[in-house]
C-alpha cells in the first residue's frame, strides 16, 4: 500500500486554492458578458441557475452528509461557490470545465463533481500523504494562452447540450 497520493494539484490546500481561483479570472474589471455573446451568456447563466437549484437533490441522492434536506442544500451551496462561485468573473475556459464538471451523473456517483477533489478527499481519509505534481502556474498557464477563438465553439456546443439535456 502506497503512503502517498500524487495529484495534478493538492485541492485541500487552501494557498493552491487561492491560486487556481486567481489564475482562472479575467483581467481586472472585465466580466464573461464582455466576451461572451448575449444570448450565449444568457443560456449559461440559466444553466448554471438549473445546477444551483438541482445540487441538492443530486447530493441527496449520493447519500453524502446527512439525509435532511437542510444539510443537502447547505452542502450544495458550498459546493457551487466552491466550483461556480465568481464564475461572471472567469475566463471562458474554465467556465467551460465547470460546466462539464458540474453534472448530475458526477455528482451522485462521487458525492462531488471533481474526481481530483474526491480523490484528495479519500487520501486525506485513509491518511496518506497529499502531493501535487504541478504548480498552479503550470497548469493555467496553457488553458490561459488560448485565444477565444479556440474555445468559442466548444463552449457554445457544450451550453447548448447541457440546455437541451436539462429541458428535455
Amino acid at each position: 500500500m502506497a503512503d502517498a497520493v500524487h495529484l495534478e494539484l493538492d485541492l485541500l490546500d487552501a494557498a493552491t486554492l487561492a491560486a487556481l481561483s486567481a489564475c482562472q479570472l479575467l483581467p481586472h474589471g472585465q466580466f464573461l458578458a464582455d466576451v461572451l455573446p448575449r444570448p450565449l451568456f444568457a443560456r449559461l447563466r440559466r444553466h448554471l441557475n438549473y445546477v444551483r437549484q438541482s445540487l441538492p437533490a443530486w447530493i441527496e441522492a449520493a447519500g453524502v452528509g446527512s439525509s435532511s434536506g437542510r444539510s443537502s442544500l447547505y452542502a450544495a451551496e458550498y459546493l457551487f461557490d466552491a466550483i461556480a462561485g465568481n464564475w461572471e468573473r472567469k475566463r471562458p475556459v474554465y467556465v467551460l470545465l465547470l460546466v462539464n464538471s458540474l453534472t448530475e451523473s458526477d455528482v451522485r456517483a462521487r458525492g462531488t463533481p471533481v474526481l481530483d477533489l474526491y480523490l484528495a478527499q479519500e487520501a486525506d481519509r485513509a491518511g496518506k500523504q497529499l502531493a501535487a505534481v504541478e504548480l498552479v502556474e503550470e497548469h493555467c498557464l496553457p488553458l490561459n494562452s488560448m485565444n477565444l477563438s479556440q474555445v468559442y465553439n466548444t463552449i457554445i456546443i457544450t451550453v447548448y447540450v447541457k440546455i437541451n439535456n436539462m429541458v428535455s
